[in-house]
């Protein structure tokens, strides 16, 4: 039957090479140098001109592509292969790329291998390519889009890890930088009119940096159009986006800046700016990833910020604004059991307002409030910045001396003694004393902070039966 079949066909039928080009077949003849040609390269104009012996179609081979089809073709001439299978690419005239998947054998060939008669086909698969391309772009940015929303995650979590303002503060400075690269980077809180810098990253002098403050809002100021529109704000050319941009002294000439706007439940905490030393520095993209994750900072910033002010609402004394009873147990006694360690001296006054009961009686509670407040003043100005001064009674005062024997403490405590005494109350037009008892000493190994509290309430009690406006101490043998 496929005698009979081949018997009806006769390639030298025009018609029949038409048709075989057409579909893609090519032959060559390296008997006589014979060759019907592909419809690959037939439509190609001007381009493969079959009678012109001295031109090869390699010249149109993409340079990347042309040395691997070189080495194909001479080995498949000198016998080496018989199978040629090939994914090139074709340069048009316009510069345009035309893709070619070439598939073809020796059907004869001589006694050393090489090739007689050779069929193979071409095919056009340009539109293939287009869209495996496509594909792969798609795929590329899907998984860059998947990297980058776990970055996301983990900046998230790391900037919401923290409570504390500083920290929460220094975190976000760093995360950020993983999403938007910055060069030199704040961030600014809105107080009494002002942005001011509380935290910096990237600045010759970060310290200097936490210095300045802007004036909020500003005519033509970039910070002030991202707060007022609550989206971020870009500028790849402040110069001439913001000719009034205030560049930090000392640094180098900030070009780029991306300004988040921090706001929680409709309250404008600050503002998180971002800068680069060139322009075009950012970008869209990185504008949008702004807006994403600007949130989540104002989240973790207004959660320190809630955090810090009830940390100091226990900390600190509501009235006169020094240490609460709280404060005094919590670091009175790391500061007590430092001592131990250490094997050092550690000294604890309680001075107690004498006959503050009159004061409140004869002249009300508000101005019994203004006495409290000016004599924790002047404790507050006569103690050291190692020492603890907190509120521990309606008019008594509790204060540990670390590193401080009992003549060195009683000493500090009569000068400040004296000094309250001499304090003006011009409103009930009398002085207030104080009285103090003091205990100092070092402390042995498991003794509690109770222990010296009592001993010197002790002593209080007979500096207040001694006749008042007297320290009484004693010391630890």
């Amino acid at each position: 039957m496929e005698e009979e079949l081949f018997n009806e066909i006769s390639l030298n039928d025009e018609k029949i090479l038409n048709t075989l080009s057409e579909v893609g077949v090519y032959i060559t003849n390296y008997s006589n140098g014979a060759t019907l040609v592909s419809n690959v390269w037939k439509d190609l104009p001007d381009h493969f001109r079959v009678n012109d012996k001295d031109y090869f179609f390699t010249r149109l081979i993409h340079p990347d592509d042309r040395e691997r089809i070189c080495k194909a073709l001479s080995d498949l001439y000198n016998g080496k292969l018989r199978e040629f299978h090939e994914i090139f690419r074709i340069v048009l005239d316009d510069g345009t790329l035309r893709w070619v998947y070439s598939l073809g054998k020796t059907v004869q060939s001589t006694k050393d291998g090489k090739p007689i008669l050779f069929i193979g086909s071409d095919s056009d698969i340009t539109d293939l390519k287009g869209v495996e391309e496509k594909l792969r772009i798609s795929i590329e940015k899907e998984k860059k889009r998947s990297r980058e929303l776990e970055t996301l995650r983990q900046v998230v979590s790391a900037i919401s890890s923290s409570l504390d303002m500083e920290e929460t503060v220094q975190k976000i400075l760093y995360e950020i930088r993983r999403i938007i690269p910055y060069e030199a980077g704040s961030i600014q809180v809105l107080r009494d009119g002002y942005l001011h810098v509380i935290g910096a990253e990237g600045f010759e002098n970060n310290a200097e940096i936490c210095s300045l403050k802007f004036k909020y809002p500003e005519l033509g100021s970039l910070s002030t159009l991202a707060l007022q529109e609550n989206k971020p704000c870009l500028t790849n050319d402040v110069s001439l986006d913001f000719p009034r941009f205030i560049q930090p002294e000392g640094t180098r000439r900030i070009c780029s800046w991306i300004g988040i706007p921090l706001i929680s439940q409709g309250e404008i905490i600050g503002l998180m700016a971002l800068d680069a030393y060139n322009t075009n520095h950012f970008n869209k993209h990185h504008l949008e990833l702004a807006g994403i994750v600007g949130n989540q900072i104002s989240i973790a910033m207004d959660n320190a910020r809630l955090h810090e002010k009830a940390y100091r609402m226990a900390m600190e004394d509501a009235l006169t604004g020094i240490g609460s009873r709280h404060r005094i147990k919590m670091e009175g006694r790391l500061m007590f059991e430092t001592a131990i360690r250490s094997q050092s001296n550690i000294a604890l006054v309680i001075l107690d307002i004498d006959h503050f009961k009159s004061v409140n009686d004869d002249f009300g509670h508000d101005l019994g409030d203004v006495v409290l407040k000016r004599i924790a003043g002047v404790c507050t100005e006569e103690i050291r910045g190692i020492d603890l001064l907190g509120r521990y009674g309606g008019e008594e005062f509790l204060i540990v001396l670390p590193g401080t024997d009992s003549y060195q403490a009683a000493k500090a405590m009569d000068r400040l003694r004296s000094k309250i005494q001499t304090l003006q109350h011009p409103e009930i037009g009398r002085p207030v004393t104080v009285s103090g008892g003091l205990y100092a000493g070092i402390p042995r190994e498991n003794e509690k902070m109770g222990y010296f509290i009592s001993m010197a309430d002790k002593e209080l009690y007979k500096a207040k039966s001694m006749g008042r406006n007297r320290i009484c101490w004693s010391r630890k043998s």
